[in-house]
């Protein structure tokens, strides 16, 4: 077994793919991470557009639903940067952060639907990284304890950024506050992305065959969640272990009994069961109650905001909050409320209504096909860090997550497993049957 295992590609895209992400350590040192993906996304939604125009190819219709609701939150952000009375300076520089934002989640799903590149070449990469985290792990959780500098360095390259100083610092590791026990989060911004990027990475190399490799890769999954510290992390990991291995065990007509009887039982007993979990929810909060305290105030001052001064549209751009809120921006770590304080009402249906949607239909259509599971997986991780993160932010180093809902909606047009789908020269998809 290698990290540096012989692979084939068939044409640029797939190189590129996989060498941004497998040089993701080298790009991080430098602190090109937040540019690159931005820059990777739009150059390739061109290759994408050219073969759609030049090939009758199937399009999964989510796919476009996604595309077509981050162009309309762009309007959204114009429309409430007027109202809010934003200059035009102001409202191009949240233009900007749109592009390199909210606008690559469509981007990427519809890349991942339309570009000839092969679920193979992305698994491979993503398996690369795991490698490559593990392997660095160990060293990094012993300068920990021997008392090494928390932060080398920030990068030059933050004059080219825009998304502050965190997206460009170079840790080692850094210290809790509420603890005072060493995190890590390796080439994420903060821990809790680290969590993010490695419950991903698990859930789309789920449908590879089983081997030693992936075996390794799950493993270095499952370390970087707990070197991560993050409260969300482990709780969805546990979460998709739960749901992967009924899955695994039991047939569908089973699982659908068993979803009725719950909704039955929650139905009876729903008072004693939202009771037990909010006092689980209290206690988890607990663990760390200054950061908990933040973000609840955080999501006060968002929505009270929102619903008073600006309710359809947003006030159009980020506003950073008081003194008791240190400083962070009005919406922070949490998507939604970030949508409403920023975009309005209709800039939150813009990005819930395609969540929703696709997380529905990839759960459906897991039944159907056990490739669709990591699929929905996925879906259900971005679904579930909406609440603790802003998901726009991170686009830059989530990409891969994006990309791979677009080639399991590919998949799901197609009827056939991740691996089955090829290319011929022209970027024309086919089924390769077995």
């Amino acid at each position: 077994m290698s990290i540096l295992q012989k692979t084939t590609f068939k044409n640029i895209d797939e190189k590129i793919i996989y060498y941004t992400i497998v040089l993701t350590y080298p790009l991080y040192l430098l602190g090109g991470l937040y540019l690159v993906g931005p820059v990777l996304g739009w150059f390739l939604l061109y290759h994408a557009v050219m073969i759609m125009l030049n090939n009758r190819v199937k399009i999964n219709y989510l796919a476009m639903l996604w595309l077509f609701s981050i162009l309309l939150i762009e309007i959204v952000v114009v429309i409430g940067s007027f109202n809010t009375g934003h200059s035009l300076l102001m409202t191009i520089k949240s233009t900007i952060g749109w592009a390199k934002g909210w606008a690559l989640i469509g981007v990427f799903i519809f890349i991942g639907a339309i570009l000839p590149i092969r679920y193979y070449i992305l698994q491979q990469a993503v398996i690369n990284i795991l490698w490559q985290s593990l392997l660095i792990s160990p060293l990094l959780i012993i300068v920990a304890f021997l008392d090494f500098p928390t932060l080398l360095y920030i990068s030059p390259l933050k004059i080219l950024g825009g998304g502050g100083e965190q997206f460009f610092k170079v840790w080692l590791y850094w210290n809790d506050l509420n603890t005072g026990l060493p995190r890590w989060q390796l080439f994420a911004p903060w821990s809790p992305a680290l969590a993010f990027y490695a419950l991903l990475a698990l859930s789309i190399i789920l449908p590879r065959p089983s081997d030693k490799t992936k075996y390794v890769a799950l493993f270095s999954a499952v370390v970087l969640v707990l070197l991560s510290e993050s409260r969300a992390g482990i709780v969805i990991l546990l979460m998709l272990i739960l749901i992967y291995v009924i899955s695994y065990f039991f047939d569908v007509i089973f699982i659908l009994f068993m979803m009725l009887v719950s909704i039955l039982i929650f139905g009876v007993f729903s008072e004693e069961i939202i009771g037990g979990v909010v006092d689980s929810i209290n206690y988890i909060n607990n663990m760390r109650s200054k950061s908990s305290m933040i973000r609840q105030t955080l999501n006060d001052i968002g929505l009270y905001r929102w619903y008073n001064e600006s309710f359809w549209f947003g006030h159009g751009n980020v506003e950073r909050g008081p003194h008791i809120v240190q400083f962070m921006p009005i919406g922070s770590h949490n998507t939604f409320i970030g949508l409403l304080f920023i975009k309005g009402i209709i800039g939150l249906l813009l990005y819930v209504i395609p969540l929703v949607t696709t997380t529905v239909y990839l759960f459906f259509k897991s039944f159907y096909k056990r490739d669709y599971l990591s699929g929905f997986f996925v879906i259900l991780i971005f679904f579930m860090y909406s609440f603790t993160e802003n998901i726009e932010i991170l686009s830059y180093l989530m990409w891969p997550g994006w990309l791979f809902i677009g080639m399991a909606l590919r998949a799901c047009s197609y009827r056939c497993d991740l691996n089955a789908i090829d290319f011929e020269d022209n970027g024309q998809a086919f089924v390769v049957r077995k």
